[in-house]
């Protein structure tokens, strides 16, 4: 019988670190990208640029994102099960 706790605290990890790595993406996309935009000296409205920043940036992150947290989450269960291992 499988025990439905630690696969519940696995997807946990993995949604959360996903969902953090994602909005990081897109806080910094959308800080950045109308700086670059005055910089390059863009016609385009600033709110557009804050759009498309948040946007980019935050799918760019979003493909990395699954992987890190699955990863993330691997790595907490192993420690759980082998609390005798030395940290490092």
């Amino acid at each position: 019988m499988i025990q439905w706790r630690p696969v519940r605290q696995f997807l946990v990890v993995v949604i959360w670190v996903t969902a953090l790595i994602t909005a990081t993406g897109a806080i910094l996309g959308a800080g950045i990208w109308p700086l670059v935009g005055l910089v390059a000296g863009s016609i385009q409205h600033p709110n557009d640029l804050v759009l498309t920043g948040a946007k980019t940036l935050g799918f760019y992150f979003f493909l990395w994102a699954p992987g890190s947290g699955i990863v993330v989450a691997a790595v907490r269960e192993w420690r759980r099960r082998h609390p005798e291992s030395p940290p490092g």
